[in-house]
């Protein structure tokens, strides 16, 4: 996972702050008519929205989360609970995501998907979702009223925004049981996600990728070298090593055969003596692997921080 705490993300927060805060003017007024019922925000609801607005809209993940206990404690019915999701839901997909999406993800400038780093999510004028999409950290099925959250949008590529729609199961495996009910799932996504997890805004992901030769299979793979159990946690729900091994057969393998394939020190020679003095490092493996060094530089190529790690080990390696 890419950490984005780091990032200048001072435009994107303002940019997403101005489009929001004329969207929850219009949820006030707002109906949606979903399977042939009208649902529409009652006065508690509304007033409820009114006084929490900035922490919807700009609060950091704990924020965020004790905006929705405070929202779980209001006396409404599951009628108005259901209008929420609803509209809250439809406001996102067609208000926020259609006609802001693409400029605030331009906005945050980050070119990789932040889970998996693998995957460019670059825009091209004039073509819908051609930008990256915008997962929920905290699933807007479970906390509707923070669709529109900043800290809850995170950017993504499509197949792990997909991964991070089976949430529930992942939830399961973690907690080993097979059998709990949405309101644990939701329960545990409340009080212990954060805990367990780290978030892109908040928290740097500590690990390196390394490689082994699996004998009993005959073939190469990844593994990942983790410094603290939170991380770990984050790796496995993003299944971020199961990602990487189906990629094993071309990216590990052009690394390992571009490594015996000259010297031990080729690296090196590279760096040292043949573009010493016309070239920088970074240019060097810019140019020979296509990838970004510099940690706060990596989401802007795909596999900078895998191929970097990589490489590293490589280098270290003697015949």
């Amino acid at each position: 996972m890419i950490s984005l705490y780091s990032f200048d993300i001072q435009s994107a927060k303002k940019y997403h702050l101005e489009a929001v805060n004329t969207i929850f003017d219009a949820i006030k007024s707002r109906k949606k008519t979903k399977n042939k019922i009208m649902h529409q925000l009652s006065g508690v609801v509304l007033t409820f929205l009114e006084e929490k607005k900035a922490n919807l809209i700009m609060g950091e993940p704990y924020v965020l989360l004790e905006t929705h206990n405070d929202y779980l404690k209001l006396k409404i019915s599951d009628d108005e609970k259901q209008a929420v999701k609803v509209i809250f839901e439809y406001t996102y997909e067609k208000y926020f995501q259609n006609k802001h999406g693409k400029d605030f993800l331009n906005k945050l400038n980050i070119d990789t998907c932040v889970y998996c780093n693998r995957n460019y999510s670059l825009d091209f004028k004039n073509l819908n979702n051609s930008r990256a999409q915008l997962d929920h950290w905290f699933p807007k099925d479970k906390f509707p009223i923070l669709a529109l959250s900043f800290y809850n949008l995170i950017p993504s590529c499509q197949s792990c925004n997909h991964i991070k729609g089976n949430g529930d199961k992942i939830v399961k495996e973690i907690l080993d049981n097979e059998n709990i009910n949405d309101n644990d799932i939701q329960k545990w996504w409340a009080q212990d996600a954060l805990k367990h997890l780290n978030h892109p805004y908040l928290d740097k992901s500590d690990f390196k990728f390394t490689w082994f030769f699996d004998r009993d299979l005959n073939k190469k793979k990844i593994e990942i070298k983790v410094k603290n159990i939170k991380t770990n946690n984050t790796l496995d729900f993003n299944k971020t090593k199961e990602i990487y091994n189906a990629h094993s057969n071309k990216e590990l393998k052009d690394l390992l055969d571009l490594r015996h394939k000259y010297s031990e020190n080729y690296i090196d020679i590279l760096i040292n003596k043949t573009f010493k003095g016309i070239m920088s490092k970074e240019e060097i493996y810019r140019m020979v692997f296509g990838i970004e060094i510099n940690e706060e530089k990596y989401q802007e190529r795909p596999f900078s921080k895998f191929k970097h790690d990589i490489i590293e080990e490589l280098k270290n390696i003697k015949e």
